[in-house]
């Protein structure tokens, strides 16, 4: 083989790489919020040092359409003395914007609520020490339907 058809092969290789390597960058999902990111956010639980407690999680599922929706997460910080209420967008449904919230009910305390049109998370996040909690979070579903959630009836975490 010619050193000239080497050339040639070389750079067909080269460019094949190339442009197959670009359309798996353009291809990848964008990356998905996390519950970190939703916890260390101002907009988010406003935890910038990033601890914190699972206290429950819960699954939010669209049953007409059979696939998850979110996730509710009831989370308590030792070092800000608060708890914090995250609706989480996952698979299909996050990074679509519809009817997004969370709730954070404190026992005789005034109700934090977030809810709007969100494409990855609702956050609900205040002082609580001391005080029994309940919580709701909800998402749209994104094809059509109506609104599932989760809500606890009952306080708990009362201490």
């Amino acid at each position: 083989m010619s050193r000239t058809s080497r050339r040639i092969l070389v750079r067909v290789g080269l460019a094949c790489g190339l442009g197959l390597a670009s359309i798996m960058f353009v291809a990848s999902p964008a990356s998905a919020h996390t519950l970190r990111e939703a916890v260390v956010s101002e907009q988010g639980c406003g935890w910038p040092n990033g601890a914190y407690t699972q206290l429950t999680r819960e699954d939010l599922w669209d049953n007409g359409n059979n696939m998850p929706l979110g996730e509710v997460y009831v989370l308590w910080s030792g070092s800000y003395q608060e708890n914090c209420v995250v609706t989480l967008r996952v698979g299909r449904a996050d990074g679509v914007a519809s009817y997004t919230e969370a709730v954070l009910e404190r026992q005789g305390m005034k109700t934090i609520k977030d809810e709007g049109n969100y494409a990855h998370y609702a956050a609900a996040s205040g002082k609580a020490a001391g005080t029994c909690i309940r919580w709701t979070g909800s998402i749209k579903a994104i094809y059509g339907g109506g609104i599932y959630g989760t809500t606890s009836t009952q306080w708990r975490y009362c201490d």
